[in-house]
């Protein structure tokens, strides 16, 4: 059985698909919720993987060790060593992250094509589309019904601009956009416009800080942000007039702020000569300490996708 959420990069729901999707949920965040919720989510649900695992550990193999292996980290640290130099850049970390995340998009677009391309032409139309997006609200109310209607003509303009050819067909190459906006410049965009439209509560155009973490309107007067919701809020405001625009809600909704403060904390860990580099020495020697970082997360992802 396929997920029809189309949010799980495996788009599967065996033991082992479950650590890479709990860290995308981290990478592609759709409300707003604090790093330290997603965090436990992704603690909750990595926790619950490895206990469905542990039948099939292999003798005397320790399931009570999240740290990588090293030779997993050497490995991955071969793979983010773009120049060959031995050493690791934030830019090439980074730079990593972003094309491990497109392939990752494209693996396995190939199991949602199969399931709502219902002409079996292998491509996907807007109206297979829309009607995969209605089927899978079949029943709710009329509120959540009049929502579906504007939902389908966000969709719409998603397919519009993940449809490079213009020929009204998505093929393979074209569809990973569709699934995961931020793989895709034009496409990101239409959701991080619907995102801003859905939190702007006053309709000013921009957020402010209770509207970015979604604090009920009743409550707001009542409700006090987090030390951490604040610091991430100033993180993302880049111009620093206590609002965020498209521009900055680009950062949080494309995932790149969640990546980038992790990868931070990565180099805070594992740099000990403080030299803006991390050998696959330095690697190795830190991962106790990264496994119990948010970086660990987005490494298990790497590790796994590319069979270390």
């Amino acid at each position: 059985m396929l997920c029809r959420c189309h949010m799980c990069p495996t788009m599967e729901t065996s033991n082992e698909a479950v650590a890479a999707c709990c860290v995308f949920l981290l990478a592609r965040p759709i409300r707003a919720m604090s790093q330290r919720s997603q965090l436990f989510l992704i603690l909750a649900l990595a926790i619950s993987h490895q206990v469905n695992c542990q039948d099939d550990a292999a003798p005397g193999q320790d399931w009570d060790d999240d740290s990588l292996s090293p030779t997993q980290l050497q490995g991955l640290h071969a793979k983010m060593d773009a120049n060959g130099d031995g050493k690791l850049s934030f830019d090439e970390v980074m730079a990593f992250a972003s094309g491990t995340s497109k392939r990752i998009a494209t693996k396995d677009i190939g199991s949602i094509l199969s399931e709502i391309d219902t002409s079996k032409d292998g491509k996907l139309s807007l109206e297979e589309h829309l009607n995969d997006i209605h089927n899978q609200a079949e029943g709710g109310d009329a509120e959540e019904m009049k929502e579906l209607k504007h939902r389908k003509t966000v969709e719409g303009n998603k397919f519009k601009a993940a449809d490079t050819n213009g020929d009204g067909l998505l093929e393979l190459d074209e569809l990973p956009s569709l699934f995961y906006p931020e793989t895709h410049d034009a496409v990101l965009a239409v959701a991080v416009r619907e995102s801003l439209r859905q939190k702007d509560a006053n309709h000013d155009g921009k957020l402010s800080p209770k509207e970015f973490w979604e604090v009920d309107g009743g409550e707001s007067e009542d409700v006090e942000l987090s030390e951490e919701e604040r610091d991430d809020f100033g993180k993302l405001d880049l111009d620093g007039n206590g609002f965020l625009d498209e521009t900055e809600l680009r950062l949080w909704e494309s995932g790149r702020f969640h990546t980038e403060e992790a990868m931070k904390k990565l180099f805070n860990i594992a740099d000990k000569d403080n030299n803006m580099h991390i050998t696959a020495e330095e690697f190795s020697k830190a991962r106790e300490e990264i496994s119990a970082s948010d970086a660990q997360y987005h490494l298990m992802e790497w590790v796994e996708h590319h069979e270390l």
